[in-house]
């Protein structure tokens, strides 16, 4: 079948498909095949792709074709209390990417699986969540080639470059989160070194399930940080401001609360995206970075949560090339564009051809 010869309809995170879950995902596979995917009318396609931004049900019922859902969050494997699940499922419903008749939003999302063809997921461990509900499972982790394809070039990295003053972090404004889980030592780190904290993030974002409320970030900073919020700052996201406070950072920071069934189940994409970047890296301890340091030797780079006072005095540990070097060599070996766009190839054309020939 020609990549020409038909039509792949997509429910997506934002109209003009800037969202990272977009770009970063199913966009990269169409560009690179030269095909426009249908978002003004998907249900008029040969295959539809509903990103975590869609009413799945609602998609499902709906469509004649076959169904894929790109899940890239660990819903199934949250150990989630009834009352926030219905919740999350009354807020979800509100939005439009639900209904009230499924009561939580859990069993809203095992209907979804059981009943689409496919399902994509980010890791290994995700699929473990998923494949009690469909053993059509593909995983597809984000694509990070962006950041080297823009204005501003990515730096090679010094570990004795007098420009590089930062810590840096980037990410959404609801995962700032997790700096409660070392807001301590890093107050005290920050008060006591000559390091300075940059965080690449929202400026305000939704208190609760990402639609309701406003925090501020800086009210955040200054109530964890008493002692050394006037050494951080926060910069508006944007791929620009990612490489150029990069290129000013020593090195970077992914603090996770693993008690967080939800966060714990998240994917590897952010430490992969801090490598393509140039930037070594200190982590919690999940299991998908882990199973990353694990397969890249870099498993001295995780810090435990009861570790961060450590990790950070020692930082000097993963401040070097060779750290990078290994990390490189990973991405080489499994998360290149290719590697990510062959294994789109494999779910879309696999589920167009394993539901025709079980219509037949």
């Amino acid at each position: 079948m020609k990549d020409s010869s038909f039509v792949v309809g997509y429910v997506p995170y934002s109209r003009d498909l800037s969202h990272p879950g977009d770009r970063r995902r199913l966009v990269v596979w169409a560009d690179s095949k030269n095909l426009k995917l249908n978002i003004s009318d998907p249900l008029k396609s040969d295959i539809l792709v509903l990103s975590c931004e869609s009413n799945f049900n609602y998609w499902i019922k709906k469509a004649e074709c076959p169904v894929i859902i790109d899940l890239i969050d660990g819903y199934l494997g949250e150990k989630t209390h009834w009352l926030k699940d219905i919740g999350r499922n009354v807020i979800r419903s509100f939005n439009g990417t639900s209904n009230l008749k499924y009561i939580t939003f859990t069993r809203a999302l095992k209907i979804a699986c059981k009943s689409s063809d496919a399902i994509i997921v980010s890791t290994q461990e995700q699929s473990e969540t998923i494949k009690a509900f469909n053993e059509n499972i593909y995983e597809i982790l984000d694509d990070h080639s962006e950041l080297g394809n823009g204005l501003i070039k990515i730096n090679q990295y010094s570990e004795n470059s007098e420009v590089r003053n930062f810590i840096f972090w980037e990410g959404f404004g609801y995962t700032l989160k997790h700096f409660k889980l070392i807001s301590s030592e890093l107050d005290e780190y920050l008060n006591s070194s000559s390091y300075r904290l940059c965080l690449v993030t929202n400026l305000t974002f939704a208190r609760w399930g990402g639609y309701i409320g406003k925090v501020s970030t800086e009210d955040l900073i200054k109530k964890w940080f008493p002692k050394s919020f006037n050494k951080i700052i926060v910069v508006p996201w944007s791929i620009e401001n990612l490489v150029t406070y990069a290129n000013k950072s020593r090195f970077a920071i992914i603090p996770i609360d693993t008690s967080d069934t939800f966060a714990n189940l998240k994917p590897e994409n952010k430490l992969l995206g801090l490598w393509s970047l140039n930037l070594p890296v200190i982590f919690s301890d999940t299991p998908a970075y882990r199973r990353v340091a694990s397969q890249a030797n870099l498993i001295f780079a995780i810090s435990q949560a009861d570790g961060w006072a450590e990790a950070l005095v020692s930082s000097e540990k993963i401040r070097s090339e060779n750290y990078l070097i290994s990390a490189n060599k990973y991405l080489e070996t499994h998360h290149s564009q290719p590697i990510l766009i062959q294994k789109w190839d494999n779910a879309i054309r696999n589920t167009m051809s394993h539901t025709k020939s079980n219509s037949e």
